[in-house]
């Protein structure tokens, strides 16, 4: 009980690991930023060591790998964009939704100085959604010109008075969903955090073993939902973002 003979909040100090910061002075890289590095390394390494000479399917790294490229391809992309314009946009739905949930369960690890979820910081969510946004406004451009782009955002039929105001509107709002993107991955990670962090903190606010006997399995249960939580939001995330490109590829649907 360090924490509560200390005289510090305990809710501080056990939130603190959901925050990100630096771990030196000058330029030292983030909390984050190194959980960031950690899940490419763990990303590439799973990649390049599975197997991909066999036509038949063995291990559980490819077994595992395999399952999402077809998820993600059979689920998500192909319906939404069809095989056409969706073989060229696979591979990055493919690394949007890996990524996210690679970092997701890294996020999971108990913070060991490194660790840590980059899906609960805005630093990292509001490029990802940049970075989809930049792709939206790309395919838009690149398959339907830069006129067409643009007249998608007004509906057909609608009356020549209400042109500019719909423009408007549909314009506005194709930056809203985007932002959305990088607000509703950012809330839903942290929110899991804080919840297992409160827990916790209650065992250091009422110093009492008795609470701690509450405390700890409400906490192991929501580590068990965040791991159901790691893999929904990487979903969510990715099948928003293959609706958001699909949508500029596609503006007449």
């Amino acid at each position: 009980m360090w924490i509560a003979e200390a005289g510090r909040n305990p809710f501080n100090e056990i939130f603190l690991h959901a925050l990100d910061h630096g771990l030196g002075p000058g330029l030292v890289p983030s909390k984050l930023t190194i959980a960031m590095w950690i899940g490419a390394v763990v990303l590439l390494a799973w990649v390049l060591l599975t197997d991909k000479k066999s036509l038949i399917p063995s291990g559980l790294s490819r077994g595992l790998l395999e399952s999402i490229y077809f998820f993600i391809r059979d689920e998500m992309v192909y319906p939404t964009m069809g095989e056409h314009h969706g073989k060229r946009f696979l591979p990055f739905f493919l690394t949007v939704f890996t990524f996210i949930f690679v970092l997701n369960l890294i996020g999971l690890v108990p913070d060991f100085g490194y660790a840590g979820s980059a899906a609960s910081s805005l630093g990292f969510t509001v490029p990802m959604a940049i970075i989809v946004f930049l792709v939206s406004v790309g395919a838009g451009i690149r398959y339907n010109g830069f006129v067409g782009f643009f007249k998608g955002f007004v509906p057909p039929g609608l009356p020549k008075v209400l042109i500019p105001v719909m423009f408007v509107l549909e314009l506005m709002g194709f930056f809203i969903k985007h932002g959305v993107l990088a607000v509703r991955l950012f809330a839903n990670m942290l929110a899991g955090h804080l919840v297992i962090g409160a827990f916790f903190g209650l065992i250091f606010l009422f110093n009492t073993y008795f609470l701690a006997a509450a405390s700890v399995p409400l906490a192991l249960f929501m580590s068990f939902v965040e791991l159901l939580v790691a893999f929904l939001q990487a979903y969510v995330f990715t099948l928003l973002s293959v609706l958001f490109v699909g949508g500029t590829v596609h503006p007449e649907h």
